[in-house]
């Protein structure tokens, strides 16, 4: 990745005034290739010793489906009710629409690349949008269940059916039969869309083997974006601390090399190679992965960018504006 500076003088300011005046372009581009990668999520946890779990709405919506009352068994992943009403419902609606949206485009482009009319690049990144557009909906679909995390007994109810929750309100307090399970906090926007039954490893800190738990529920959400969630295992201590390490399922990515990247104004640029030339084009990328860089919208693969003297070439335009030391 390449940062410059508005106000650089002599290195930047001759290398544009070389450029303007041999009026050659830099030369060498790469073709962005997608692939497959598995991110790994991980984050501080702690074994909690039958800790009273109180289990929060997702989401804006009205309580229905009630399945339990105080005192009532729940097995881990139990359903206890549900969320309904119009902006579920709409959200619902709208996230199912961009799916069956999503799905026809990649069919559309499926056939178009039977009859030569499309590219492998545009079925690629067709396939990406369904994908993502059926993430969306799943995720969305599993925040209107609400499930205990844990095994244990309905300690008490804080809402009935037919009741409008707001995004975190109280619904149940479970208290659990016997053993321990851990709290661990993630962030990131997966780590809400995780579905129960997920597994996962529990390193503990002090270099006790390292445990095999399984995602029991979400349980709230901290103001600095962190999603709790509640995970069950055999052999656990507790007071026991580590961290706990959970590998998402394989998605697609678009990887560049990082020299690619120019940053300016805080924005991140990168040069199109194309039959119009070269010119920028903004991007947001993810975290450098050693010399190469996702790229998480701006691009597609089959395209092609510029590597060698980047920064050189997007800054012509702007030679004026340096002007020579004194």
């Amino acid at each position: 990745m390449v940062h410059l500076v508005r106000n650089a003088q002599r290195p930047i300011w001759l290398m544009l005034a070389a450029f303007a005046l041999t009026g050659q372009a830099p030369s060498g581009w790469v073709t962005v290739h997608a692939t497959q990668q598995s991110p790994v999520l991980s984050g501080f946890a702690a074994v909690q010793s039958g800790t009273d779990v109180t289990i929060i709405a997702q989401q804006q919506g009205v309580l229905t489906g009630v399945t339990v009352a105080p005192g009532t068994s729940v097995q881990p992943g139990q359903t206890i009710a549900r969320l309904g009403g119009p902006e579920i419902a709409a959200a619902l609606a709208q996230a199912q629409g961009a799916s069956n949206a999503a799905n026809a485009t990649l069919a559309a482009e499926q056939s178009k690349f039977a009859d030569q009319l499309s590219t492998q690049a545009a079925v690629a990144q067709a396939q990406a949008n369904a994908q993502a557009a059926k993430a969306r909906l799943a995720a969305l679909q599993a925040t209107t269940l609400l499930q205990s995390p844990v095994a244990g007994q309905i300690q008490s109810l804080a809402a009935g059916p037919g009741a409008a929750l707001l995004a975190g309100q109280a619904v149940a307090v479970v208290q659990p039969d016997s053993g321990a399970w851990v709290r661990a906090v993630l962030y990131g926007p997966q780590a809400a869309t995780l579905a129960p039954g997920t597994a996962a490893r529990f390193i503990p800190a002090d270099g006790q083997p390292v445990q095999s738990v399984t995602l029991r529920g979400v349980l709230n959400k901290q103001a600095d974006g962190g999603v709790v969630l509640a995970f069950s295992g055999l052999v656990l201590q507790p007071g026991e601390a580590g961290m706990l390490s959970l590998a998402l399922p394989p998605h697609q990515v678009l990887l560049v090399p990082s020299e690619a990247l120019v940053l300016d104004d805080g924005r991140w640029w990168v040069m199109l190679h194309d039959a119009k030339g070269d010119h920028a084009v903004q991007v947001v990328p993810g975290a450098a992965e050693g010399a190469q860089t996702p790229i998480l919208t701006g691009l597609a693969a089959g395209d092609q960018v510029v590597v060698q003297d980047a920064a050189l070439l997007y800054h012509r335009g702007i030679a004026a504006l340096y002007q020579p030391p004194d």
